[in-house]
Formats: C-alpha cells, structure tokens, sequence
C-alpha cells in the first residue's frame, strides 16, 4: 500500500470518527470519501482478505448475516456490511476497518447491479446466488437484465466459486453452468410427484424454457418459480444439487428445524424464504470445511435482522417489522403472518424513493387478499404514496372498518399507544424502513 492511499485511508477513517461523534451513521459517507479521491482504492483495501459475495434479488442481507453469524465460531477476523449498505461506498466503508496485517474474511452483500463495478477492483473467492425476482423495474428492469447485470460482474471473477439456487430455471442457463457452480435446492421427499406436470405459482417469472421457449413444469414448486423443474419439449432441467434440504421437521413464524444432508440444522429466524438463506449459507460453510457443529450453533443462534421479522416491544405493544420491496418477497412475508393466531393491527408504509424504486405497481402483483383469513382490528397507512397503498388494500378487501392515512414520522407513537392489539405488524418499503427506526430511535 502506498503513501496516498494509506493518507486517504487515514481521512476516511476519521471522516467515520466525526460522524459517529455527532450521532450520523457512517455506513457509506466515508467510503464515498474514500472512492472521489481515489476510485482504485478498493485494491488498496483488499489486501490478505478472502472475499464472499452475497447477491441476489431477496435474502441478500439474512444470508450474509447467516454466513457470518457461522464463520465467526471458525475464524478470526470476520468482517461484514451488516448495516446493509450494499453498494460500492457501503462496501469500501466496511473495509476501512479491517487490519492490513492479517489474514481476514470480509462478507459482503452486494447490490445485483453494482457487482459488475465491485468486481472489478474485489476479486471474489465465492458467490452466493440467492435468486432473481421480479424488482424494482424502474431501475433494474425484467429479471433477464438483472441476470445480465450479475453475469457481467461475475465474468471479472478468476477463480471464483459460486454457490447458486438450484431451484431457480434462470441459475441453470449454459453461461452461469460454465462456471461449474454448486448448486442447494430445497426437495421435500414427501412433496415431490413422480411426473413433472405442476404449474409455478401464478404471476412468477423465468419460467420459459431458455433453449426451445416452452413453459416448464414442475415436480415440485416451493413457491414463485422455485422448485424442482422441467422442460417437456427439450432437456432443459433442474440441476443435480450439492446440498439439499430432504425434509423440513417444522416451522413456525419463529423458528425452524429441518435436514441437510442427512444432518439436522435449526434456526430461530421464521418463513420457507429464511431457510432458503440458511441453506445458501450451510453450503458455503461445507465448501469451507466447517465443522458441522459450528455450523449448527452459527444458525441456531443467529438473532433477527433489522427489517426482517424483526420484533419491538414499545408502549407495552409488540412491534413486527419486516421490509418489503417486491411481489415474491411481500407474499413470502403474508404466508408467515398467516400463522398469526391472535388479533393485529396493521400499518403499511409505502414510499417510492430511488432506493426503494420510484414504480410502486408491484403492490397489485402482491397476494395482500390473503390477509383476509386474519383477525385484522385496524389498518393505517402511510408514506409518500399512502393513498396507492390504501386503494390498494381497499381492493383487497380485508378489512371491514376504515383504513386511515397517518403521519408515521410524526404520530407513530400515538397511533401505537391507541390500538387495542397487543400485536402491531409494520410491512415498510426501504426508506420508510430506515425513517421509522430514526423516529422510534432503534439502532
């Protein structure tokens, strides 16, 4: 490492000092410092670390906690971008810290579109892919753009191994299928048909056949596109995995406890999606030589991430806060409220910022009529585009009162003292997310 940037180091990383001084978060600020005075700086910061990618559309941040969570009962110096500040600042941010002089691992999510740029400068030694969906159209567009933009990044990476979802049609095209990735999947032995004649769940994407055009079927379908598949003109099919999850002993809204290759893992985090994450994040563990019981208490104790299931106790009431940017996502998030036994209130929070994609019509592609089947006592709305959301859930027709708009900046608390549940689900786009945890002064 040079002088210059040793010096630019040096002001970044006090740039971090003033900011937390002030109580500012320094999750992007000093790494965007850092990369105006030098965009190479990246190489600079790389050096004696192992690199892991995390990318994907959804479970970018649950994995990458997952991955850590386990690789800290095994090594060292584990790094990681938990603030979730995915992009090349974020990254470059994380990295500042990390000592020169030993032999560490850095974690890293990293946004779809901004890994064509990161790998540039960062040279992976493995790839999580969690999946493509259907997100953010303004900016990213349909899934095969977002697949393009992925490829990109991954054709700078020498040597690289990746782990991929092999329950999604679009990870086992030829291009990807050149890098020999390893492939996880999720094959319930008693969910699975002898033929291969199921549909994917309505509305899902990347369900063309990629060599002769026509519409897979399924053995198995996990939900959306995700499962076990075919096509019935071609040979186009399902991978062989590395690492597959036979049976699922039980699930609940906070808690899971299933079998990898013939060994059991549990989890306290809830949702079909979650173990789709902790299974990505067991494979890596093996390809790493793990040992298994490391990797168990990794997940076991593995605490809720912000935004993700996460649970508040306020004014005697129990917040559960998830974030929600996509159809695949919301609906996996609606399957976990449907376990939901007791009466709830209900706020959605919708805002259409960049980060959060400024197109907000993939609410309608959403399954919110299934909210029906809960004991809803009140629903409030809010954020920029809160008459979108209250129009939206009025044609879903879930609930019979009134569904009001509120100031959540100004009146969250008020509104979380009146209601007569001790259960308040909070379903939040991004910056509302991040605006909500500043006015509840959560960390």
């Amino acid at each position: 490492m040079n002088i210059k940037d040793k010096l630019i180091i040096k002001i970044a990383k006090f740039s971090k000092i003033l900011l937390k001084m002030t109580n500012h978060k320094a999750t992007s600020l000093p790494g965007k410092i850092a990369y105006n005075l030098d965009n190479d700086i990246l190489s600079a910061l790389s050096e004696n670390t192992k690199f892991i990618f995390v990318t994907g559309t959804n479970g970018k941040t649950m994995t990458t906690h997952f991955v850590t969570n386990i690789l800290r009962k095994h090594y060292k110096h584990v790094f990681t971008n938990d603030s979730g500040s995915n992009m090349i600042q974020g990254i470059i941010t994380v990295l500042l810290d990390v000592p020169k002089n030993e032999d560490t691992i850095a974690v890293l999510e990293v946004d779809e579109a901004n890994l064509v740029r990161i790998s540039k400068f960062l040279k992976p030694d493995y790839v999580i892919l969690t999946n493509i969906f259907r997100d953010q159209m303004d900016r990213f567009g349909e899934i095969y753009n977002v697949y393009k933009k992925i490829m990109d990044g991954l054709k700078n990476c020498e040597d690289v191994t990746i782990i991929a979802n092999g329950d999604l049609p679009i990870f086992s095209y030829e291009d990807l299928k050149e890098f020999n990735p390893i492939y996880y999947g999720i094959r319930e032995e008693n969910k699975n048909n002898d033929k291969y004649e199921k549909d994917a769940e309505f509305n899902s994407d990347g369900i063309l056949c990629p060599k002769c055009n026509s519409i897979l079927k399924y053995r198995l379908v996990n939900y959306s596109s995700l499962g076990d598949f075919s096509c019935p003109n071609c040979d186009f099919h399902s991978p062989e995995l590395s690492y597959n999850i036979s049976q699922i002993l039980s699930m609940d809204a906070n808690f899971s406890k299933f079998i990898v290759n013939g060994e059991k893992y549990e989890s306290q985090i809830g949702g079909f999606y979650n173990i789709y994450n902790a299974l990505s994040a067991i494979a890596l563990a093996k390809e790493l030589e793990i040992p298994y019981e490391k990797i168990f208490d990794g997940l076991k104790f593995q605490e809720h991430v912000f935004g993700r299931q996460e649970v508040i106790n306020i004014e005697n009431k129990e917040l559960i806060i998830n974030l929600v940017k996509n159809p695949t996502g919301l609906n996996q998030i609606i399957n976990l409220m449907l376990l939901e036994n007791e009466p709830i209130s209900l706020y959605c929070l919708l805002n259409d910022n960049y980060a959060d994609g400024t197109d907000v019509s993939w609410i309608y592609d959403s399954y919110y009529e299934r909210l029906k089947k809960l004991n809803i006592k009140s629903i409030k709305v809010s954020g920029t585009r809160k008459k979108d959301m209250k129009r939206r859930l009025e044609i879903a027709d879930i609930f019979d009162g009134e569904i009001k708009e509120f100031d959540f900046e100004n009146e969250i608390l008020e509104n979380i003292k009146s209601e007569e549940t001790e259960k308040i689900y909070i379903l939040s786009t991004y910056t509302a997310m991040l605006r909500l945890r500043e006015v509840l002064k959560l960390k």
